[in-house]
């Protein structure tokens, strides 16, 4: 990867991970849906501005279902369960459910494009799935029925992804990448609407600075600017290292939350996650890429 697009990396890294830290500052104060919505809509309108400069071709007529569905499960459904569970449980726990989505993806490509069902894909689920009941067993939060259903609803979350991007490979593979980003975000927004609509009188008189700001970088910055950089970082570098970025923001999500909201990491934060990699790297193959680097090496 060249310097350049290393330092986007771990600068999109740095990014997504403030996006958990941010949803529990907002997500507590505007309610779930308003703070997914007024992300995804600042977030659209940003990707909007963006795509226009580069006059790229919505052809909104052909593609609005695609980008619909797409918008459903990488957007509206996910970013709301995840700012649902922002209400439970740690950045910490939240970004490590987040790194569980390559893992399904692989379940999603066995299931709808007929992939092999490989023992290294199965050890990958296992292993999450361990990671995640470490993490969830010896972390800092007590075990409470609100910490369970938050983290099933960051796995339910991960499911999304892992559907969604198997659904873009079969549906919108030949439409520009920018133009998927876009069309889904700004239909997601639609979607979220009648939903969080009526909330907005009690965010009208509950919100402070702080969560406006919160909101508005979570929009600008960690939905606009971060799909911005990853698509880059696709268009460049391939999907394979761009992906990698999973690996950087369950650390980041830590680190910032330590910094900013007193959440304790702990020893057994950290061999959770770890885990919780391993089976990602797994699931993406990197490990015999890895291991088929040292050999060449040798």
């Amino acid at each position: 990867m060249s310097t350049s697009n290393l330092i986007r990396l771990f600068l999109l890294g740095a990014i997504w991970g403030t996006s958990f830290m941010l949803m529990r500052i907002a997500a507590p104060v505007l309610g779930p849906m308003l703070t997914t919505l007024g992300r995804v809509l600042l977030g659209g309108a940003a990707l909007y501005l963006f795509a226009r400069s580069r006059d790229i071709d919505f052809a909104w007529r052909r593609n609005a279902f695609t980008y619909l569905i797409i918008g459903l499960f990488n957007t509206a459904i996910p970013f709301a369960l995840f700012a649902w569970s922002a209400l439970y449980i740690p950045s910490s726990y939240m970004a490590t459910m987040n790194s569980l989505a390559p893992i399904f993806t692989g379940v999603f490509g066995i299931l709808l494009l007929a992939e092999r069902l490989t023992a290294t894909r199965v050890a990958a689920c296992v292993l999450g799935l361990a990671g995640v009941a470490v993490l969830v067993g010896v972390g800092p939060t007590a075990v409470t029925l609100n910490v369970v259903l938050g983290v099933l609803a960051g796995m339910a979350a991960a499911v999304c992804y892992g559907f969604a991007a198997t659904y873009t490979r079969m549906k919108a593979s030949d439409l520009p990448s920018l133009a998927t980003a876009t069309g889904s975000q700004l239909t997601a927004g639609l979607a979220l609407l009648p939903f969080a609509l009526p909330g907005v009188p009690h965010a009208a008189a509950a919100a402070t600075g702080t969560v406006l700001l919160a909101v508005a970088v979570l929009g600008i910055f960690c939905t606009g600017l971060a799909y911005a950089i990853f698509f880059h970082l696709i268009a460049t570098e391939g999907s394979s290292k761009a992906i990698t970025v999973t690996f950087l923001v369950p650390a980041t999500a830590s680190i910032w939350a330590w910094l900013f909201l007193n959440e304790p990491v702990t020893p057994g934060t950290v061999v959770g996650i770890a885990i919780v990699l391993c089976a990602t790297a797994l699931a993406l193959g990197l490990v015999d890429k890895w291991k088929a680097a040292i050999l060449s090496k040798a």
